[in-house]
């Protein structure tokens, strides 16, 4: 069961940078229980899932109150969280910087249709940035897919990556 570390997540993050690594190379010698290290992990890496899960939620708020923009960045927002909460977990780092967002679509190989949800998320961040830093004249014809497809797409690759990780990690 996920709980949280005696430190702040952060803190956590920081000092221990890849929580597998960390918690092998304590394990070697005997000085940590890695049980409570990866319940710590799962912990931080629940955080940015439900983060994402919160994400979700307003991206159909803003949709249903035809607030287009906030709708396409919160859906990329969902699954970028979400992602992150998966690189984290099974790889045992990710960037706490801007870069991440660059390896938002790189998901783990055993990842279920990872290559599509590569392009889901691509997609997703472009319409964000779009929704975000773009006003031109051509903007509103530019974004590649209407809003309810980006709540649909976002909604179902969390629901992948839920599944994803209950079944890894129970």
């Amino acid at each position: 069961m996920p709980k949280p570390p005696q430190v702040h997540e952060l803190e956590f993050i920081r000092i221990t940078q890849n929580h597998g690594e960390f918690s092998k190379r304590l394990s070697s010698i005997q000085v940590s229980n890695g049980a409570d290290d990866m319940a710590h992990a799962q912990h931080v890496g629940l955080c940015w899932f439900k983060l994402g899960e919160e994400h979700l939620a307003e991206a159909k708020t803003a949709a249903a109150g035809g607030t287009r923009r906030s709708a396409y960045s919160r859906a990329y927002y969902a699954v970028y969280n979400v992602s992150k909460a998966t690189r984290y977990l099974v790889n045992g780092v990710v960037s706490l910087k801007g870069d991440d967002h660059k390896q938002a679509s790189v998901l783990p190989d055993d990842f279920p249709d990872a290559v599509r949800w590569a392009i889901a998320i691509s997609s997703l961040y472009q319409n964000r940035l779009r929704a975000d830093y773009d006003n031109w004249s051509t903007t509103a014809a530019d974004f590649d897919m209407p809003v309810p497809d980006a709540i649909t797409s976002s909604e179902t690759c969390v629901s992948a990556a839920r599944t994803y990780l209950v079944t890894k990690f129970g």
